[in-house]
């Protein structure tokens, strides 16, 4: 009995002990003391928006108050880099159980705020995400799930703050009625729904909303499932595989059959010879390095090749490798510069071979639960050897260009039969080439890693070992892809110039044909400047619905273009006939430029004494002057080789509008270079303010950070919009003789309307579908300005012998022009300027579109296996 009574009291005593320190523990593990978190107020909205936008915009806004009586409090306001902030911050902001959180699906336009009142400290926390695929996207507080045509938000409270008050939750669906809401809001609409507690405690609602979104961003999310994925590439492959090859083979076959001159010259014979080469290797390019992306991931979606999935990395490491020496075989380079290609093509091709010889994982992919594949690429030193082997590819890629645009500007002054073309360059050129490849995987390594800090930026921080391995798996997963990114990079940014480069090369062979025609360009340069202007001046917007649809824009295009020098035929100077028969264009050669300009200024002479003599200014015979008025409208009496000398002139052409038609260079092709000169120096101010508005404004200047070309894209979106529109003023002056109108500012009008004719078809289709217009508005008004002060500036130009008799450059320009025409000519000016300070006006006020579109480095959410980071 005793025995059985002494185990009662020990069973009982056990049981007391137990439930004593059972709170106890809980409070132990409870890192964020969410006992001391009940009276935090707490208040978060979250607005989607559809309209205007090319993916759903979804931004929250969380606004929590902690009492100064939390023991953490105070370690909000510490340093972003210090493991006491990071926890504390993941008390109100995440799941405190996770220590590796990461989230690759918002972003945050700034650091959370921190203010400190009497009693509370508040946090402030600003997320944004765009919906453009079917993954589970968490930003803020919330989780939204896209659906096949439906799609949830619900909100996720971080756990520490289940207890707090949530004074209030408003929600804004963008337009759009809910199909489900629960549970049943406070207050609002059918479209804005708040829910409002007016008390503290109890349990906080479990807000879960359906929602339809309209039909065409439900559909973009579509693009990224199988089989759907192939449509946005095979959709920009009608561009560059179809729709640009086809163009310049067309433009090959006509040069070929008719040349300037008889027999046709070397430089011309190289020129097309070049343009060629170029098609086919253009075409080779844009279709390998597109499917490289694409079958891959069809083979193993349908497992077919099973091989290619897990070895993608490698492949498309050998083949941006091999194909950049592919294209150093059309540069041709000297040789010394063939052995620096060769050596740095063979490394990363190794690499891609044998990566366990560096230490580099198999399949390039690095496991940060695999231990002994970190361990062991760091003690080989493998990150180094794979960025090294991106650095041989950005070299073959760099010296590449440097050879073609060599080959390519040597080839018009070919003189010999035969002549090899060699892209020849000095050595330093390889030294340089060398420094900007190191630069620009070093930039790309830098991006990475501001990737990451904005992605896991709640994380534990150095010194944890799985964190540290995790963090290298990052980067290095990352990197392992710019192979595959350089060769997309590389042709948006370099494809197009060197196709300008070829095809002026083409122009710049035929002008100095012997027998080619000096006045205007014929059918076969016509066809060239057209394809030039379609294919690499003129914009082609047309992004609907996730599919890039340019291949629209070009019909209206030649439409436009074809009905512009129709009416030049019919409108234009130097199209007017003669009595005999002649059109002035016949007539007119350079020789006759120093009789023209005479005769224009005799002509702005007497007008200005004729309007003297009506205002009572000036004693004289009207008569008399009317008699020198006629003289001076004939063709040139004293030339007597001229079989056109004292006819009389169309009676729709003075000798000013003679000599404006015929511009200030003796040819078409050196008219063209000067205005694309002209145009180059005009647009430096342009190019400022587009830089403004396409790489600073808004939230886009603190995204060149976290770009792994961002650096790179901002000096070639500056040298990218000078060559677009020194190459628009080159087409202003090759027509300049054909285009209508009989100022510099009516010609530009005319070429500038044919520019704005797919942004007008873009404008149409993008609100047809409620997607944003950007800064189109922008770069039509720009280009407008530039070429219509490119065209005063050649009508400048033309009078050059007069400089020395005007102060100024403005008083030639109003003698030119004329009172009346000059004011004119002032008011459309105006009129630019206002409106291309509206539309500045209407950009800053809006915030443009920064899409997060990351690769997914280790897994779903690219964190640990263990978690779950709401």
């Amino acid at each position: 009995m005793r025995r059985w009574l002494l185990l009662f009291v020990f069973t009982g005593l056990l049981l007391l002990s137990g439930l004593g320190t059972a709170p106890q523990a809980s409070a132990a593990d409870d890192s964020c003391l969410s006992g001391q978190l009940k009276t935090a107020r707490v208040a978060t909205s979250v607005r989607l928006k559809h309209d205007g936008e090319t993916y759903t915009k979804a931004q929250t806004d969380l606004v929590v108050q902690v009492p100064k009586s939390w023991k953490l409090a105070g370690n909000l306001l510490l340093n972003g880099d210090t493991e006491r902030y990071r926890s504390a911050m993941r008390c109100v902001l995440r799941n405190p159980d996770d220590p590796y959180p990461y989230r690759n699906t918002e972003v945050r336009p700034a650091p959370p705020e921190v203010t400190v009142q009497e009693k509370w400290i508040t946090v402030r926390h600003r997320a944004v995400t765009y919906v453009d695929d079917t993954r589970e996207r968490h930003f803020g507080p919330w989780r939204i799930t896209a659906g096949k045509r439906f799609w949830t938000l619900a909100l996720m409270r971080p756990p520490a703050l289940d207890s707090a008050w949530w004074q209030r939750i408003s929600v804004d669906l963008g337009g759009r009625a809910a199909r489900t809401i629960s549970p049943t809001p406070s207050k609002g609409s059918a479209t804005e729904l708040t829910w409002l507690r007016t008390e503290a405690g109890g349990k906080p609602p479990e807000v879960r909303i359906v929602v339809q979104p309209p039909a065409t961003k439900a559909l973009i999310t579509r693009w990224s499932g199988k089989p759907w994925y192939v449509l946005p590439s095979l959709a920009w492959m009608a561009w560059d595989v179809v729709l640009v090859p086809v163009a310049l083979l067309v433009v090959v076959r006509r040069l070929r059959r008719t040349p300037a001159s008889s027999p046709t010259t070397p430089a011309e014979a190289a020129t097309w010879r070049n343009l060629r080469l170029w098609t086919y290797l253009s075409f080779g390019m844009a279709l390998v390095y597109e499917l490289d992306d694409m079958l891959p991931s069809l083979a193993g979606d349908y497992e077919i090749l099973p091989w290619w999935p897990e070895n993608r990395v490698a492949v498309h490491l050998a083949i941006t490798a091999v194909g950049g020496a592919a294209l150093c075989l059309f540069g041709r380079p000297r040789i010394d510069a063939w052995v620096a290609v060769l050596t740095a093509t063979a490394f990363p091709v190794v690499v891609a071979s044998e990566p366990h010889w560096f230490g580099l994982p198999t399949g390039f992919w690095l496991n940060e639960n695999n231990v002994t594949d970190v361990d062991e690429l760091l003690r080989t030193g493998g990150f180094f050897w794979l960025a090294l082997a991106c650095v041989c590819v950005v070299f073959v890629w760099l010296v590449a260009a440097v050879s073609m645009a060599r080959r390519l500007r040597a080839a018009p002054g070919l003189a010999v039969p035969g002549t090899s073309q060699r892209g020849l360059f000095p050595w330093w050129v390889l030294v340089l080439c060398a420094f900007l490849a190191a630069a620009l995987v070093a930039l790309a390594v830098w991006a990475k890693q501001n990737v990451w800090e904005q992605e896991a930026w709640l994380g534990i921080g150095g010194g944890d070992d799985f964190y540290d391995r995790w963090h290298l798996a990052n980067i290095h997963n990352s990197l392992a892809w710019f192979p595959s990114d350089w060769p997309d990079w590389f042709s948006v940014w370099a494809g197009w110039p060197i196709r300008i480069a070829v095809l002026l090369a083409v122009l710049a062979a035929r002008s100095k044909a012997p027998g080619a025609n000096p006045v205007a360009p014929g059918a076969p340069e016509l066809l060239v400047l057209t394809v030039l202007f379609v294919t690499s001046v003129a914009p082609t917007p047309g992004w609907y619905v996730g599919l890039a649809a340019y291949v629209l824009d070009v019909p209206l295009i030649l439409l436009a273009g074809w009905f512009l020098l129709s009416l030049g035929r019919r409108r234009s100077v130097l199209s007017q006939k003669l009595p005999a028969g002649a059109p002035l264009r016949e007539a007119i050669r350079e020789p006759d430029r120093q009789w023209l300009v005479a005769s224009a200024r005799r002509y702005r002479d007497l007008h200005l004494q004729l309007r003297r003599w009506e205002q009572g200014d000036q004693e004289g015979e009207r008569t008399e002057l009317e008699a020198k008025l006629d003289d001076l409208h004939r063709w040139n009496p004293g030339d007597s080789a001229s079989a056109h000398a004292g006819e009389k002139l169309p009676d729709s052409v003075d000798a000013i509008e003679l000599v404006l038609a015929w511009g200030p260079r003796d040819t078409w092709w050196r008219n063209a270079c000067r205005a694309a000169f002209l145009a180059a120096v005009i647009a430096l101010p342009a190019t400022a303010v587009s830089f403004w508005a396409n790489h600073v404004r808004g939230p886009l200047w603190g995204d060149i950070p976290r770009d792994q070309f961002g650096i790179a894209n901002l000096l070639l979106a500056v040298l990218g919009s000078e060559v677009v529109w020194a190459a628009a003023g080159f087409v202003l002056g090759a027509l300049w003789r054909v285009l209508p109108g009989r100022r510099g500012p009516s010609k530009a009008l005319g070429l500038s309307l044919v520019y704005a004719v797919p942004v007008g078809l873009y404008w149409i289709l993008s609100r047809a579908v409620d997607e944003p217009f950007g800064t189109w508005a922008l770069d039509v008004a720009l280009t407008l300005l530039v070429l219509t002060t490119t065209g005063v500036a050649m009508d400048i130009d033309t009078f050059r012998q007069e400089d020395h008799y005007w102060p100024t450059k403005a008083a030639l320009l109003l003698s030119i022009y004329q009172l009346r025409t000059a004011s004119v000519q002032l008011a459309f000016f105006v009129a630019q300027v206002v409106a291309l300070v509206g539309v500045w006006q209407q950009l800053k006020g809006n915030d443009p579109m920064v899409l997060i579109e990351p690769r997914s480095p280790t897994g779903p959410q690219g964190g640990p296996e263990t978690g779950d980071s709401p």
